[in-house]
């Protein structure tokens, strides 16, 4: 796992169980000019998101410890989380987790594989949200 915790702030969280993903995934978002940090599982995701509060939120949709839409509505259901920026990642066919994304209050999914011009739209929603 890339984790920078010691760093008190980082812009990206990434819950995938992935090593592959995770590590692809953190080299792509710091090239681009982001802080990120990234946890296998949902409950060491918690304790990060209450320490350290990131902007936006890449979630696998399929974790070995929970199930990723769950979560998701976990984060949206409480007032401390619910401007968190959440993104799921899946393997799921697009009309599925386009249902599921609307209905949980996601702000949106990325279907694997991924083209990386698919990040762009997110990291312009993010910009936004740094400059405020």
């Amino acid at each position: 796992m890339n984790s920078k915790l010691e760093k008190n702030n980082f812009d990206i969280l990434i819950i995938d169980d992935s090593k592959y993903v995770i590590d692809f995934l953190t080299k792509f978002i710091e090239l681009k000019g982001y802080s990120c940090t990234a946890v296998y599982d949902t409950s060491k995701a918690i304790d990060v998101i209450n320490l350290y509060s990131p902007k936006l939120i890449f979630l696998d949709v399929n974790l070995a410890d929970s199930n990723g839409y769950e979560f998701c509505k976990m984060l949206k259901s409480n007032n401390k989380f619910k401007n968190i920026l959440v993104y799921f990642f899946t393997g799921e066919p697009e009309s599925e987790v386009a249902l599921k994304a609307l209905e949980i209050k996601a702000d949106g999914y990325l279907t694997k594989p991924f083209d990386l011009s698919d990040f762009d739209e997110i990291f312009e929603h993010l910009e936004q949200i740094r400059d405020k």
